[in-house]
C-alpha cells in the first residue's frame, strides 16, 4: 500500500470560501483582492485526478427486510437474462381461535400489493410457488442474493400473470389440499411461532422466459393490502399478514452468457482500466474505482482543497437513460473486504450526492475522503464500489464513461486553493 505523507493546512478564511464556493459557480481566479494584503492574496485554481475503473459483479448483497420484493424475468440484449424470486414468511393477525374451533380450510387467497414493475407488462410472468418445509428462518440472521433454498419443498402450484401497475394488488389462489390440511391445527393459532414451525415460508420461484425482454414486478409486501386470506367453513375468513416480523428475503439470478460482448469483456478483463463501466441493481454489477496517480494526490493535498467532485458522465450513447437507477451511491472498500460510508455522507448526506441530474450525469462531493487518505484513515489504492442505491428493490441498469474514455473520462474534479 502506497503511504501518502504532507500536512494539510487550511486556514479559517478558506473554511469560508468552502461553503461559498458549495454554493455558487465562481471561475477559478484571484481572490481577496481589496480584502486582504497582496501577500495574502488567495489563488485559486482547478486540477483533476485521473481513475482507474473496472466493472465488477456483485453477486452476494444483503437482500433479507428490504422495502420491495421482486418476481420476475428479463432478457436484455445487453446485460443478458435476471431472474428475480422471493420468499416470505406469514405471521397471525390473531391468537383469538378457541381450543375447540373446528377449521376446515376451503382454499387461500393470496394477495401481493403493486409498487411497479421493470420491463414489458404485455409480457406474462410465470412463477411456482412452493411451501418450505423444512428451513427455520431468523430475523436476526442476514439472508443474500445469491441465498440457495436447501430444504424439501410443497409445490402450491404453477402461475402465470401480466403486471397490472394501474391496479392495486394481484390475487392468486391456493387450493393445494395437503397446504390447506395444515390449517385445521387449531393450536398453532395460538403464538406465531408455533404457527411459524408448522407452515416455516412460501417461496415464489420465478420461471425463466428465455425470451427476448418479459417484465419484473415489484411488490410491496408491508402494504396492509399484502396478506394471505384463508377461507374456511364456507364463509369465514381469517387474514394472515406480512409484516416486520415476517423474513423476507430476495433472490437474484444473472446469466451473463446471454450478455452483449462487452459486458461480458469487462466482467472478465479486471486488469485495464476500461472505457465504459456498467452499473446493474438486482446484485448485478457494480463500477469499482481508484485513484491512478497517488503523487499527484499528494501534490494536490498539500494545498488548501475547496472542492472536490467525483463526476461520472451517463454514457447517452450505449443505453436510453429512461433504465438508468434514479440514484447511485459510492462506498469504501475495506482491507476486511466490508463497505464503509465515506466520511462525506456521514456529515451530510443530502450534500453528499449521487442523484442523478437531468444533463446526464451524477456528482459526489468527496473532499474529507480526500483528507481521511492524507490523515491515514483510508488507503488510497483500496477500491471505492459505485452502484445504484436501490440495487437490492429495482432491476434498472446503466452505462458510465469510464476512467480510460477518450472524451469523457471519469474524474475527480477538484478547486484548490495557494497564496
Amino acid at each position: 500500500m502506497k503511504k501518502l505523507f504532507s500536512t494539510l493546512i487550511i486556514p479559517s478564511v478558506i473554511v469560508g470560501l468552502l461553503i461559498s464556493f458549495t454554493a455558487c459557480e465562481t471561475e477559478p481566479s484571484e481572490v481577496g483582492i481589496g480584502l486582504q494584503p497582496g501577500s495574502d492574496k488567495i489563488i485559486l485554481a482547478t486540477d483533476s485526478l485521473s481513475v482507474f475503473t473496472r466493472t465488477v459483479r456483485d453477486s452476494s448483497v444483503a437482500t433479507d427486510e428490504r422495502s420491495l420484493s421482486l418476481l420476475g424475468s428479463y432478457v436484455d440484449n445487453d446485460f443478458g437474462q435476471t431472474d428475480a424470486s422471493f420468499i416470505t414468511q406469514l405471521v397471525l393477525s390473531s391468537g383469538n381461535v378457541s381450543d375447540d374451533a373446528v377449521i376446515e380450510a376451503d382454499s387461500m387467497s393470496l394477495v401481493l400489493n403493486y409498487n411497479g414493475y421493470f420491463g414489458d407488462t404485455l409480457t406474462d410472468i410465470q412463477f411456482k410457488l412452493y411451501q418450505i418445509l423444512e428451513t427455520d428462518f431468523d430475523l436476526d440472521s442476514t439472508y443474500y442474493s445469491d441465498y440457495t433454498v436447501n430444504s424439501t419443498l410443497r409445490q402450491l402450484g404453477t402461475y402465470s400473470f401480466s403486471p397490472r401497475p394501474s391496479e392495486d394488488t394481484i390475487v392468486f389462489t391456493i387450493s393445494d389440499s395437503d397446504f390447506l390440511n395444515i390449517f385445521s391445527d387449531n393450536t398453532m393459532y395460538s403464538d406465531n411461532q408455533v404457527f411459524l414451525n408448522a407452515v416455516k415460508a412460501l417461496y415464489f420461484e420465478v420461471i425463466p422466459s428465455g425470451a427476448s425482454e418479459g417484465c419484473i414486478a415489484y411488490f410491496d409486501l408491508l402494504s396492509e393490502n399484502s396478506r394471505m386470506i384463508m377461507h374456511y367453513n364456507d364463509g369465514e375468513t381469517y387474514d394472515f399478514l406480512i409484516n416486520t416480523n415476517s423474513v423476507r428475503i430476495n433472490k437474484f439470478d444473472h446469466d451473463y452468457t446471454l450478455a452483449a460482448t462487452e459486458i461480458r469483456t469487462a466482467i472478465a478483463n479486471q486488469a485495464d482500466n476500461q472505457e465504459y463501466a456498467f452499473i446493474q441493481s438486482a446484485a448485478g454489477l457494480k463500477t469499482e474505482l481508484v485513484i491512478e496517480d497517488t503523487d499527484k494526490l499528494n501534490a494536490i493535498l498539500e494545498k488548501g482543497i475547496n472542492r472536490a467532485q467525483l463526476q461520472i458522465t451517463i454514457a447517452d450513447d450505449y443505453f436510453s437513460s429512461s433504465d438508468l437507477p434514479e440514484q447511485l451511491t459510492l462506498v469504501y472498500r475495506n482491507d476486511a473486504d466490508l463497505y464503509e460510508f465515506l466520511t462525506d455522507y456521514k456529515v451530510s448526506s443530502s450534500h453528499f450526492g449521487g442523484q442523478y441530474n437531468e444533463d446526464g450525469s451524477y456528482t459526489f462531493n468527496i473532499p474529507l475522503y480526500l483528507q481521511d487518505i492524507l490523515a491515514g484513515n483510508l488507503l488510497a489504492d483500496n477500491y471505492l464500489s459505485l452502484f445504484a442505491l436501490n440495487n437490492r428493490t429495482s432491476a434498472n441498469y446503466g452505462a458510465i464513461y469510464g476512467g480510460a474514455h477518450a472524451e469523457h473520462p471519469l474524474q475527480i474534479k477538484i478547486i484548490t486553493s495557494d497564496f
